[in-house]
């Protein structure tokens, strides 16, 4: 397997939980020479660097975007496209930007328009986080063993994707690869609607509360129902609005699921009702092992790629859609024939063997083995 990537000089813009986090995990790995951190508020700023998640601060935004080979923007959604038009004057040529905002299509939309040309952008949302805020909950380890998405565009190099994708995976990360709007789809469910849930059961307590002491008989099942709730309200203020499109697709289909569960209550049908929860029973009960990777190997896809750009994008796009996690990429650079070869390494033979498939049925020429000492 191929030495870890490495970075001479990571910037973080916005040195809050998730900002902290990376410089604090970007550091313990060795993984960049050095991390530079700026934030707009200096009190934040300075408490990062006091705590070790930014070894220098930087006063101008300017000055570190010309200073870094790899710059993440870690702000509120809303304000990722200010934050680029900030940097894009100052870029050097070979600057990666990446993000970690939880919606992606217009954020990847507005970089091909902003960054400057010989610049790549590659977005990205680590699926970490807690209710916690700011750099004092900041945690090396809150990436490890954690999905992190990637959204590469189009015009998005292979060299940048692959060393990205090598430097998060060294801090323990799951680094899958996702269409922008499929990623916006699929947290308005699994993220976004959740926590809409739990502000509207934490709000119906607060109200309910006026009748009777509700909260003082809060048992374990609404504590962590409403865990969430606790979230930062700014920062999900952006979100919701950002994403507004599809948590509105998800927030409609919410509804209409408990209006049906409520005709089954009115109409006193046991059996709808009791097949309804024992769906939902028997997924939760399936949630785990249909995750859990299978670690008893790893293996290698090797396909034979042409040197064009994108091409990377195209080949973790199609694994990224399944779910599959690829645990390190290595490019061997163009062969004569103008074609180079890429090698996959994924955790388990199911997982390799869908993967093949997959990249089959789009027209790639795969082998697949067993990877020595894996």
């Amino acid at each position: 397997m191929p030495a870890r990537a490495s970075y001479r000089c990571a910037g973080i813009i916005g040195t809050g939980l998730i900002g902290g986090s990376l410089g604090l995990a970007l550091q313990h790995e060795a993984a960049v020479d050095q991390v530079l951190g700026y934030d707009s508020d200096p009190a934040m700023l300075e408490q990062a660097r006091a705590g070790g998640a930014i070894q220098k601060a930087s006063n101008d935004i300017a000055d570190l975007s010309s200073a870094c080979d790899l710059i993440f923007i870690a702000v509120p959604v809303r304000s990722i496209e200010k934050v680029m038009a900030e940097v894009a004057p100052n870029l050097k040529p070979g600057t990666t930007v990446s993000d970690v905002g939880s919606v992606k299509e217009r954020v990847v939309k507005a970089a091909s328009e902003i960054l400057p040309p010989g610049t790549s952008f590659i977005g990205g949302h680590p699926l970490a986080g807690s209710e916690q805020r700011g750099v004092e909950a900041a945690d090396r380890n809150l990436f490890r063993d954690a999905y992190y998405v990637l959204t590469p565009g189009p015009g998005c190099g292979d060299e940048a994707y692959s060393r990205l994708h090598a430097l998060l995976t060294s801090l323990g990360a799951r680094v899958i690869a996702m269409d922008p709007l499929q990623h916006d789809r699929a947290v308005s469910v699994i993220s976004h609607l959740p926590h809409i849930m739990a502000m509207s059961l934490m709000n119906l307590a607060l109200e309910r509360a006026e009748e009777y002491p509700l909260l003082r008989l809060a048992a374990g099942g609404f504590r962590d129902m409403t865990r969430i709730a606790a979230s930062s309200p700014g920062i999900w203020l952006d979100i919701l609005l950002e994403n507004r499109d599809a948590v509105a697709e998800s927030l409609n289909e919410s509804m209409e699921i408990l209006r049906s569960i409520g005709r089954m209550l009115e109409q006193s049908d046991e059996n709808a009702l009791e097949g309804w929860m024992e769906t939902a029973s028997r997924g939760r009960q399936n949630l785990a092992p249909a995750l859990r990777e299978s670690l008893a190997g790893l293996f290698n896809l090797t396909l034979a790629v042409e040197d064009r750009p994108g091409v990377i994008s195209d080949v973790t796009l199609a694994v990224g859609e399944l779910g599959i996690n690829i645990v390190d990429i290595e490019l061997v650079h163009p062969l004569e024939s103008g074609q180079g070869l890429l090698r996959l390494s994924i955790s388990g033979a199911e997982d390799a063997a869908r993967a093949a498939d997959a990249l089959r049925a789009k027209g790639y020429r795969v082998t697949m083995g067993r990877t020595l000492g894996g």
